[in-house]
């Protein structure tokens, strides 16, 4: 397999990475996240198939199942827990979906069949009471989930004009159910715009936030309902970055969609080599 390589910035930390080549049936590559120590569950965005597909470490496809009461309207991002995969149909790019959706999914089903059916968490978005609201309050797309603590975070991707550089962040519970959810805090990205500072996925390890946006990963913790932080893992190169999973603060799997321009779709191993150990 052709590898190549990565350098991406952690503060004053440099690392290197492997890329795997994906097959093209993940060209609309949307989430990752691990099953256990040696297969990757993936998804694609809107309209495909409700389709999960299993990747050994090196992103080759091992097994594909079909999620039952399901509807890939726009899976953007997967979570997990001890025993369940979370699919994210939260993709709202029009900011007019009254649709919205959690499927929740066993591991070991997953893990054993080709076919799984799906529990149902649908929820809306207490804020939002136009459906498109006026440019100016389009901050209800996301594309970004993780788990923690018995719940599920969601991140927003901010298409809102002005823009004013935040993401709202929303918790739900992870019980099947209806749900309007209330924003709960706010994050600055940047101005940047949707190729920039728009979030694309999330995890969670330990204490902190792992939220990607096309160039880089921002690293917050929760602290008295405010998320803090400055570190940030730089890319240096620059391609569509729609999926991640972190396995350790040093060790992320971070995938992109094809891009006409900027190739792929591909996956990529980085380590993280914190200089500050070495002090």
């Amino acid at each position: 397999m052709k590898k190549i390589l990565l350098f991406i910035l952690l503060s004053t930390s440099y690392s290197q990475a492997q890329t795997f080549h994906l097959s093209k049936e993940l060209s609309e590559i949307s989430g990752i996240e691990f099953l256990n120590d040696t297969t990757i569950a993936a998804i694609n965005d809107g309209g495909h198939k409700p389709w999960v597909y299993l990747l050994n470490l090196e992103g080759k496809i091992q097994g594909v199942v079909k999620v039952t009461n399901a509807t890939n309207r726009d899976w953007e991002d997967l979570a997990v827990d001890e025993n369940h995969l979370y699919i994210g149909d939260i993709g709202n790019n029009a900011n007019s979906r009254k649709d919205l959706a959690i499927y929740k999914v066993k591991i070991n089903d997953l893990l054993q069949d080709t076919t799984v059916e799906a529990e149902k968490i649908t929820f809306n978005y207490a804020e939002q009471t136009a459906f498109p609201p006026e440019r100016s309050g389009k901050f209800f797309d996301a594309e970004a989930l993780a788990y923690d603590n018995d719940s599920l975070y969601i991140f927003t991707k901010n298409r809102a004009r002005p823009k004013d550089g935040n993401a709202w962040v929303y918790k739900l519970p992870v019980v099947p159910g209806d749900y309007s959810i209330s924003k709960m805090a706010e994050i600055y990205i940047g101005i940047g715009g949707i190729w920039a500072d728009a979030l694309t996925a999330a995890d969670i390890v330990g204490d902190e936030f792992f939220l990607m946006t096309y160039n880089r990963v921002i690293i917050k913790k929760l602290e008295n309902g405010e998320f803090v932080g400055d570190e940030n893992i730089s890319f240096k190169t620059y391609s569509q970055k729609e999926a991640l999973v972190v396995k350790t603060k040093f060790e992320l799997y971070v995938a992109d969609e094809k891009q006409i321009m900027l190739g792929g779709p591909r996956m990529y191993f980085i380590e993280v080599n914190d200089k500050r150990d070495e002090e």
